[in-house]
């Protein structure tokens, strides 16, 4: 009878990965203010449309401020309005520029935010890979054990599928994919 390893029952405790805000300062901040940008872009825009409407629905003629002046007229709406409108159009190319400067900063911020993340996982993602290599080590073992009696029963001309299913995924008992894994990941048994 198979004794169960302590390794196999073993359940991962619980771990969050942190999000790379929260492990760089720097990188949060940009990322905050990415966000503040694109909600005042988006005010800008819908300010835009609104100004465009008021405009289109204005039936006044339109008066240049400068000749309302000579006439001694106030300036009309729609000149309030075209003036208003080219302040939002030129702030909204500045939040443009600016979310295309911040995206840069971005993307620079992100290899040190990403270094200080590995850094936070390394140790739970090395105790879960060694976790997992001594599960397949144990699985390892037993694969060879049952080829080796397939050999066996090879060898005595009584052919091994009598047994039923043979564990063909995981490739040559000798040299398949657990040991090909289990060198990659630097385990020694």
């Amino acid at each position: 009878m198979l004794k169960r390893s302590n390794v196999v029952n073993a359940e991962a405790a619980p771990f969050r990965v942190p999000s790379l805000a929260e492990c760089d300062d720097v990188y949060a901040g940009l990322l905050s203010r990415r966000a503040e940008l694109n909600e005042r872009l988006r005010e800008l825009i819908a300010e835009g449309r609104q100004i465009e409407k008021l405009i289109e629905a204005d039936p006044a003629p339109e008066v240049r401020p400068s000749i309302a002046a000579l006439l001694g007229d106030g300036p009309t709406a729609n000149a309030a309005n075209r003036k208003r409108l080219a302040e939002v159009r030129t702030d909204k190319s500045d939040h443009e520029a600016a979310l295309r400067a911040i995206e840069s900063r971005i993307r620079d911020a992100k290899t040190p935010a990403v270094r200080q993340a590995i850094a936070l996982v390394r140790p739970e993602w090395d105790r879960r890979q060694k976790v997992l290599c001594e599960a397949l080590a144990v699985v390892e073992r037993a694969h060879r054990d049952l080829a080796m009696l397939a050999d066996d029963v090879e060898a005595e001309d009584i052919g091994s599928s009598h047994f039923g299913q043979r564990p063909h995924f995981l490739g040559d008992a000798r040299d398949g994919h657990v040991q090909r894994y289990l060198k990659e990941a630097g385990h020694v048994g």
